[in-house]
């Protein structure tokens, strides 16, 4: 689906220009202070250091200040995104910097999450593949730069050698509809030395018809999901090419990770974050990547998002034909998910669902 060109007047231009010199100019200012009484202090004493402290914090306060009036500059001078803006073209613009703004804007935390969702998918110590009795398919949907899919291929690597059948083979593929966010991924699994298990390609998560029935092991998707629309029709899919068996393997296969915004009850670490989703990310998004209106829509979709329990409901709540009405019309089988753990992390700003497929059926007289 094409975008429609992002359009920024010359006057926007120029205000947002004029910001941006001036928290640059604030913070060269602040830096020079801070220089010069270190070169002017000979004693150090628990009054200065008091006095020091205060200064940190009299000269830091602003910055945020500046920032969420930079947010709401951006809001009311640039036109906000449809809500489907978040298809693969969005993600093509910011492709080529998307790691260092979201290691920037996540400070460095992000990764720590993304192994976490690899744990809970392979197990401790790699149960997904040491107890398979054959080849073992992942699927990483919305794999942007291909860090999940690289994590999985290492944990594929590292295990699968370690399994009671010595004739096991894994294979990781990640699916995304952004071009550019693959071409970034490839040359991030070929410096990891994984091309022989991961594999990259064009993909939606709502149309996974590559894919046959019953197939893969484990599916994970990470701050994609709520950048789809029908995410009915993603779930279905995902539960389609899912292996679904009568006995509990022990771990989840399918691990959902995203964003959503703290509630009033968070406390004050949920309210910083809260606030921090909401100013902090499309105002330094904007200043790192030079598009506003995509980190304006990052912004938006999380404050959009459901709330972990509505999200809850609504992977439960999915009824995925499996099996039409036969000639007497008293059976249907239906696909479902039974969400087995939700993880909080980030004081409740990230969660990854922890899924089981299952297929149930309906008896009518």
């Amino acid at each position: 689906r094409s975008m429609r060109p992002l359009v920024v007047t010359a006057r926007n231009k120029s205000i947002e220009q004029k910001s941006i010199v001036c928290l640059f100019r604030y913070a060269t200012l602040v830096m020079s202070t801070n220089n010069n009484n270190k070169m002017c202090s000979s004693k150090s004493s628990k009054a200065t250091s008091i006095s020091s402290s205060w200064f940190y914090f009299i000269a830091i306060l602003p910055i945020p200040l500046l920032l969420i009036l930079y947010s709401q500059l951006l809001l009311s001078t640039i036109a906000p995104p449809p809500s489907d803006h978040g298809t693969g073209s969005m993600f093509d613009i910011i492709a080529t910097r998307y790691d260092f703004i979201n290691r920037a804007l996540a400070l460095n935390l992000d990764m720590g999450w993304r192994h976490r969702l690899v744990a809970e998918v392979v197990g401790s110590n790699g149960e997904l593949f040491t107890k398979s009795q054959e080849d073992v398919k992942l699927l990483d949907l919305a794999t942007g730069t291909a860090d999940v899919a690289i994590l999985l291929g290492k944990a594929a690597a590292k295990y699968s050698s370690s399994s009671a059948t010595t004739t096991i083979n894994s294979a990781v593929l990640g699916l995304d509809p952004s071009q550019n966010m693959l071409n970034v991924g490839k040359t991030k699994v070929q410096e990891s030395d994984l091309t022989n298990i991961v594999t990259l390609e064009l993909g939606d998560a709502r149309e996974l018809n590559a894919l046959q029935d019953n197939t893969i092991d484990a599916a994970t998707m990470s701050f994609g999901i709520r950048n789809v629309p029908e995410k009915e029709q993603a779930l279905c899919e995902i539960n389609r090419v899912l292996k679904k068996g009568k006995v509990d393997k022990g771990w989840p296969q399918l691990a959902i990770m995203e964003f959503s915004e703290p509630g009033e009850d968070s406390g004050v670490m949920g309210s910083m974050a809260r606030a921090f989703i909401r100013h902090v990310i499309p105002s330094m998004g904007a200043l790192l990547s030079g598009a506003p209106r995509e980190y304006m829509h990052l912004q938006k979709s999380i404050q959009e998002f459901p709330s972990p329990p509505e999200f809850v409901k609504l992977i439960e709540g999915v009824k995925c034909p499996i099996k039409s009405a036969d000639e007497d019309g008293e059976v249907q089988i239906f696909g479902r998910f039974r969400v087995k753990e939700v993880v909080n992390l980030n004081f409740g700003s990230v969660q990854i669902y922890l899924a089981t497929p299952y297929l149930n059926k309906y008896v009518t007289e």
